[in-house]
């Protein structure tokens, strides 16, 4: 090593003790701070410089001298025993983002920055105790995580969609080790795992939004912000789900999903054009249409008779969702639009739907998305009242009229619908 390298090393190590001195003179020193800048001054005290050589990095508790998290784990161990403390079957499940885990981890253990723990390292004043989310408690880490009754709003509520009645015990550690999940499947199991890593993380991340940015939400934005952290963090379990976050939203009890659905698939479209409907029947094209920069989807359908004249068109917004279940919602409007009219009560009706998927859904006598379960058999009835209704697929090319409409329902506020 050169004598101008030399310098600036010994300038470095000079200088990082006169800053943790400079930082520690601004209190008064607790014997843990008095043992650890022992340690340090008797580290660089043996540190010897070499004259000669390339200067390279070496990390010591590994014998090939290269870091590894293994050596690393190891070392720490070694260094404050936590080859001893508990290690939580299932945390490191790959269930949740790693730094959740470690939050977990610490938050179990009982090792997070909270105000209790503040106040006993001197950071803090007591004064400044009470928990901000509830401000009748001091703030440890079983009042603030299971106990405060912010917290006690979100257990309860997740608790109540499944229908399950617990009384939570008293501590967070406790309430890991009896976390328990209702047999719905293994997907859910997974689902149940994660959900309370993540309620404990929202918990946490609201507390500090309070405390450093003077913002507060209500539980109920919390409790959709749980569903939409799960609803993230599924994609990254190689798990075929088959439904979104707005599913989720709108419907939490699909987190039920047993992995059993009906299959999905996309037959070629082949270029064809309008056919009429047979004598005496009428036509209904019907669509859907989404766009994922706007917060709905939207549905539009042509009723045409054997002439190809219009006799009535409809474009509506919808909420957003998956688009073979908008395709659905756009069968069972056309149907409930020519229920509700005189003039068609007695015309046998054919409905084209661009999804296969919704097509075969529809014409099944039972399965399809659960969450769909009402209008799939509101759609079945009607076919088997007597009304001669006949739900088939037809290619995009056919149905263009209906998927300009639908388009349109993008843009309005209300259902437009005019008859011929």
């Amino acid at each position: 090593m050169s004598e101008e390298k030399w310098v600036a090393a010994h300038k470095h190590y000079s200088g990082t003790i006169y800053g943790l001195e400079h930082h520690l003179s601004n209190r008064t020193l607790r014997p843990q701070d008095r043992q650890e800048k022992e340690i340090l001054s008797s580290i660089l005290d043996r540190v010897t410089l070499s004259h000669d050589g390339i200067d390279q990095y070496i990390w010591m508790p590994d014998k090939r001298g290269t870091f590894s998290v293994k050596s690393f784990g190891l070392e720490l161990a070694k260094r404050t025993n936590m080859s001893n403390l508990p290690t939580f079957k299932g945390l490191w499940a790959g269930l949740i983002p790693f730094r959740i885990e470690m939050f977990s981890w610490f938050a179990l253990l009982g090792k997070l920055n909270t105000k209790s723990k503040l106040i006993n390292l001197g950071l803090i004043p007591p004064s400044e105790s009470l928990c901000v989310l509830c401000e009748s408690y001091q703030e440890c880490h079983n009042h603030l995580l299971l106990q405060c009754d912010f917290a006690d709003t979100l257990w309860k509520w997740w608790l109540n969609l499944w229908g399950i009645k617990w009384v939570l015990p008293s501590t967070i550690k406790l309430a890991y080790e009896q976390w328990q999940h209702p047999n719905h499947g293994n997907f859910f199991k997974k689902v149940w795992k994660a959900a309370f890593f993540i309620i404990i993380w929202s918990i946490w991340k609201e507390r500090n939004m309070r405390i450093f940015e003077q913002k507060a939400s209500p539980p109920c934005d919390i409790q959709n912000l749980i569903l939409l952290r799960i609803s993230w963090w599924i994609k990254g379990w190689g798990d075929p789900f088959p439904y979104c976050s707005d599913d989720i939203l709108r419907n939490p009890q699909c987190l039920k999903w047993r992995g059993i659905t009906t299959k999905l698939f996309r037959p070629e479209h082949k270029q064809c054009d309008w056919l009429p409907p047979p004598n005496g029947s009428l036509k209904w094209n019907v669509d859907a249409s989404l766009k994922t920069s706007l917060p709905k989807s939207a549905i539009g359908g042509v009723l045409r008779d054997i002439n190809g004249n219009f006799r009535c068109l409809f474009s509506t917004p919808i909420p957003t969702m998956e688009i073979n279940n908008a395709e659905v919602l756009a069968i069972h409007r056309a149907i409930k639009i020519s229920k509700g009219s005189d003039r068609l009560s007695q015309c046998k009706l054919t409905i084209e739907s661009d999804s296969a998927n919704a097509v075969k859904w529809c014409n099944e006598s039972n399965g399809g998305p659960w969450n769909l379960n009402f209008i799939l058999n509101f759609i079945r009835n009607s076919s088997k009242e007597g009304l001669g209704i006949e739900i088939i697929y037809k290619g995009r090319e056919s149905n263009f009229v209906a998927d300009s409409l639908a388009k349109q329902g993008l843009v309005k506020e209300d259902e437009f619908l005019a008859w011929m």
